[in-house]
């Protein structure tokens, strides 16, 4: 056995082709169409999924993976790994955290050590966790240092993100508290961010265009930007208004651009839009920053 493996999900909004460069297994979450169940980003595209959003006549459903998918690869991994990371969307949006660890519960103690990690975010809140991870166990990192590093790097990347319309929110039970707050907030375009976890209200923006303005100044904010990804679901051409007004702060040609997948686009709905900013370490925390962009 040698090396440390990274897991994750499809919530996490990485590209597979990505995924599959660094290493990274990516768990798919379940979506249901009618009756039929799809594996987000394997069986049913973006493309493919938000043709059907915007149909506007299918039941759309979420579900977490199962423990059985989760124990599986898990035992697997622990024949060829001496440490598997599994780093996941946020336990108060759904159960797959919960799920890894009841297939975490099944595994004889003695296999490979596999620590399980609720990410408290989503998107490429959590998804940049990953991807710098599975850099530094490609460079080698021992186990130790990959859990500072994910430890370090949760604290330093937030995302925050905007809905054209609340219904999709609303239509989702775990996050029905946060679409209960914005209730009163129809005719607006609120911001969101993930705060330990839940989805809460950051401010209030009444047009699209102030909702962009409001990504660009979250990102403005950071006294020290390392890292920033923008992220759409339909509509790819107000991404270049907001690189526009980053690149005032942020050379574009370093900013990551990536489609919200099913996973996530299934509680956005179309024409939402976000940044995830990852602001890099205090030097006294942690000497490894060549790990994410390497």
């Amino acid at each position: 056995m040698s090396g440390v493996k990274i897991v994750t999900d499809s919530a996490s909004d990485i590209p597979l082709g990505l995924a599959e460069e660094l290493g990274i297994e990516v768990v798919p979450l379940m979506i249901r169409v009618d009756d039929t169940m799809y594996r987000a980003g394997y069986e049913l595209s973006s493309e493919q999924f938000y043709a059907l959003v915007q149909e506007g006549d299918h039941r759309l459903a979420v579900m977490p993976p199962s423990p059985n998918t989760f124990e599986k690869l898990y035992r697997s991994f622990a024949l060829e790994y001496d440490a598997v990371f599994s780093i996941h969307l946020s336990s108060r949006i759904t159960g797959t955290y919960r799920a890894a660890v009841q297939a975490c519960a099944r595994m004889p103690a003695s296999l490979t050590r596999i620590e399980l990690i609720d990410s408290k975010s989503a998107s490429m809140g959590f998804g940049t966790v990953a991807l710098a991870a599975a850099r530094a166990a490609r460079d080698g990192a021992s186990p130790d240092e990959m859990r500072m590093l994910i430890s370090s790097m949760m604290q330093h990347t937030h995302i925050v993100f905007f809905v054209d319309t609340l219904d999709y929110l609303d239509k989702m039970g775990p996050v029905n508290q946060a679409a209960a707050v914005l209730g009163s907030m129809q005719r607006i375009k609120p911001l969101m961010i993930l705060d330990d976890g839940e989805i809460v209200p950051y401010e209030r923006t009444r047009t699209r265009a102030k909702a962009i303005e409001g990504l660009y100044t979250f990102v403005e904010d950071f006294p020290h930007v390392q890292d920033v990804t923008v992220l759409y679901s339909t509509t790819p051409e107000d991404v270049e208004k907001l690189l526009e007004k980053v690149d005032l702060i942020f050379p574009r040609d370093r900013v990551t651009i990536t489609q919200f997948a099913p996973s996530t686009g299934i509680y956005l709905g179309p024409g939402s839009m976000g940044v995830a900013v990852f602001e890099g370490f205090d030097d006294d925390l942690h000497n490894g920053q060549h790990h994410l962009n390497d």
